[in-house]
């Protein structure tokens, strides 16, 4: 009588696993399909409306335009993404690039174009160090500490340009921007190289797993021996270099640089991480669809400018796509909780 009780009461558990199992993988399954259809959707609205609505919307320039456009935004996603995915935010990362980008130019000046782009480049990762050590040594929310540097990196531009544009002189480091491998422009190749090198990066290797376990569960992680406060200050430095790249490239399409560029940038990373399908409640990231909704904003940004609309609805438009991006964000991990919980 007793192994007959202990036999019903072991497949009863096995069932209950099995049923638990079920609803994890029909959970994993929905999350899926929001994150994608997050950003693809729009993203293939948005193109086909531009191809058959919008003049020129794909003539070479304007198409080399939106691909340039789309991968300095993408270099600053990049590093947005890794901050959120372990649950932070970075809000400096519209002054970092345009602190980035006039020392770039300055140096470039005086030293040229390669010694340029690696002080630009050492600045964002600098800049990313003091927002880091803020969060972790001295226990300054992220939010709290990036919109205090917000402010900070931008008075200090202003004070290194004294209010006036920076103009670079090297021909060879203002076509880099513009220049093209195969027809494809080199910032664009350099985003998918990187944008791929990322993605390996989180997805195979032990900063990538942590990262993931500091963005699901910080108790959980601690507990099994992650350094979150390393785990934390190196995705800070991801996101000051991600905008330190983006500056160099940033310089080079311009030429011409000062204290104001880049403003509102905060925004519009932020937009392209969560729309790309990273939640804002931190876990896996995911750079493929921050690389997408990278270029869905840039087309949107290039429609807008094609049909001669004012400059300022463009802040409309981000901001509208901010609010589908945090609500496709909502849905989804309300989808998800329901299907762990047994409900449809």
């Amino acid at each position: 009588m007793a192994d007959s009780t202990a036999a019903v009461v072991e497949e009863l558990v096995d069932d209950d696993r099995k049923r638990s199992a079920e609803r994890a993988r029909k959970a994993e399954q929905r999350r899926r399909i929001f994150q994608n259809a997050g950003v693809l959707i729009p993203f293939l609205l948005v193109l086909l409306a531009g191809i058959f609505i919008i003049p020129n919307f794909i003539s070479p320039s304007n198409i080399t335009n939106m691909l340039v456009n789309a991968a300095i935004l993408a270099f600053v996603g990049y590093g947005m993404t890794v901050v959120i995915a372990v649950r932070g935010i970075d809000l400096s990362v519209g002054s970092a690039q345009a602190l980035t980008a006039c020392i770039t130019v300055a140096v470039v000046n005086s030293m040229g174009p390669l010694a340029g782009s690696l002080a630009g480049v050492a600045v964002g990762a600098l800049l990313g160090l003091v927002n880091g050590i803020l969060v972790t040594r001295f226990r300054v929310p992220g939010f709290i500490a990036t919109l205090s540097t917000l402010s900070v990196y931008r008075g200090v531009v202003l004070l290194f340009t004294g209010g006036a544009p920076i103009a670079s002189t090297s021909t060879g480091f203002n076509s880099i921007a513009t220049s093209s491998l195969l027809g494809v422009p080199v910032p664009f190749i350099a985003a998918v190289v990187l944008g791929v090198a990322m993605a390996f990066a989180l997805d195979r290797t032990r900063f990538g797993k942590h990262v993931v376990a500091v963005g699901g569960s910080p108790e959980s992680a601690l507990d099994t021996g992650v350094k979150i406060n390393r785990i934390l200050l190196f995705s800070y430095v991801a996101a000051g270099t991600g905008a330190g790249i983006a500056g160099v490239f940033l310089a080079s399409q311009l030429g011409v640089v000062n204290g104001s560029i880049s403003s509102g940038l905060e925004l519009e990373a932020i937009a392209i991480v969560v729309l790309g399908g990273t939640s804002m409640a931190g876990g896996r990231p995911r750079i493929g669809g921050t690389f997408i909704a990278a270029a869905l904003l840039s087309m949107i940004n290039s429609g807008l400018n094609l049909l001669n609309v004012p400059s300022f609805y463009q802040y409309v438009a981000l901001g509208a796509l901010l609010v589908f991006a945090l609500s496709i964000d909502g849905a989804q991990r309300s989808a998800v909780r329901r299907m762990l919980e047994g409900r449809n």
